[in-house]
């Protein structure tokens, strides 16, 4: 009776013993959840870029193209919205063009949000505003981001980025370098014929377009206080296309007949440099908000053609040159200030 005592006294010992934990202190807490891509607040679509897969496409033009209701040119130098037909593009607060948007990183890129119904603060030609926020760091120190993108699907195209931030404090500076390598590939045709007369008339042409082309971007955000900053960003963008237009024409007029091959070979450069200045300003006695910004753009661009025909196989003659040369430039100001009230009222000027 004695021994069991003592072998039950030690086995509620052995369970007290094990039932005390040590308390543990932890180096670090990770907290994980899911962000929403898609986000309709007022019948305005936002996608969230940065936490989505989106931000791993080559470049802004094409990130576009795969949000909803949205069409891209082939030569991708237009954007539709369908049922509201040419948007107004808009880099924070400024407005911008897509050349503009072409110079822009997509790492750089916060979140697009497809303003449907755009209120007063925006240009009064547009039925639709595309409105690109981009991000800032929130954790302090330096990063860099390498990326590299190859496809292949007629052409091999290649896209190459360097994505660098640093943040101290209030301040933070980011640049960007961008290579990428592209080739367009273009071609089509028409067959018309009238049998009565005897007219036939056929052609076919073609074009592939060599396209590397440099993107630079760097900027200065600092922050004044909870609710004021200053920002200071510059793009450039160079290109060259190099591309040969091949046309075989096949005439009949009756007992006419010609075959013509005409080549037009094609050698152009396109710069595209702009830069943005915006403060931000909160009113406190008022409860306002107060943005000013400055933009400035300069675009240039020179193509030399020349033009050879080559009638039935007789060799090509010399035929035109073109050369032209276009010079834009562009400086622009806005103030905006708006001011919410209690009654979720909202004044915009």
């Amino acid at each position: 009776m004695k021994n069991k005592f003592y072998v039950l006294l030690v086995m509620l010992f052995t369970q007290i013993t094990f039932s005390q934990e040590t308390p543990k202190v932890l180096d670090t807490i990770t907290i994980k959840g899911k962000t929403k891509t898609f986000a309709i607040k007022n019948g305005n679509l936002k996608v969230d870029v940065a936490n989505s897969i989106y931000k791993s496409i080559s470049n802004p033009v094409d990130l576009l193209a795969k949000l909803p209701n949205i069409q891209i040119s082939p030569d991708k130098e237009k954007i539709t919205v369908i049922g509201k037909g040419t948007p107004i593009l808009y880099i924070d607060n400024q407005k911008v063009t897509i050349n503009d948007l072409n110079s822009l990183s997509v790492d750089a890129i916060k979140s697009i949000e497809i303003i449907k119904n755009p209120s007063s603060k925006y240009e009064a030609e547009g039925r639709v505003v595309i409105l690109i926020t981009r991000k800032l760091s929130k954790k302090e120190g330096f990063k860099t981001i390498v990326s590299e993108n190859a496809s292949c699907q007629k052409y091999f195209n290649n896209y190459f980025g360097i994505n660098s931030s640093l943040k101290k404090n209030k301040f933070e500076y980011k640049a960007n370098f961008n290579y990428n390598q592209i080739t367009v590939w273009e071609k089509n045709g028409n067959d018309f014929t009238i049998p009565a007369n005897d007219i036939i008339s056929n052609y076919l042409v073609k074009a592939i377009t060599r396209r590397p082309q440099f993107i630079f971007g760097t900027g200065v955000f600092y922050k004044i206080n909870e609710d004021d900053y200053l920002s200071v960003n510059f793009n450039l963008r160079t290109q060259k296309d190099i591309f040969d237009i091949i046309t075989h024409t096949y005439n009949v007029n009756q007992s006419a007949i010609n075959y013509i091959n005409t080549v037009n070979a094609n050698d152009e450069n396109r710069n595209l440099s702009n830069g943005f200045v915006n403060y931000n300003h909160k009113i406190k006695s008022i409860n306002g908000l107060l943005f000013s910004g400055f933009q400035y753009s300069h675009f240039n661009q020179n193509i030399a053609s020349t033009i050879s025909n080559n009638y039935n196989n007789n060799g090509f003659e010399f035929t035109q040159n073109r050369n032209q040369k276009i010079g834009i430039s562009v400086f622009s100001g806005r103030t905006d200030f708006e001011k919410e009230f209690k009654n979720k009222m909202k004044l915009e000027v």
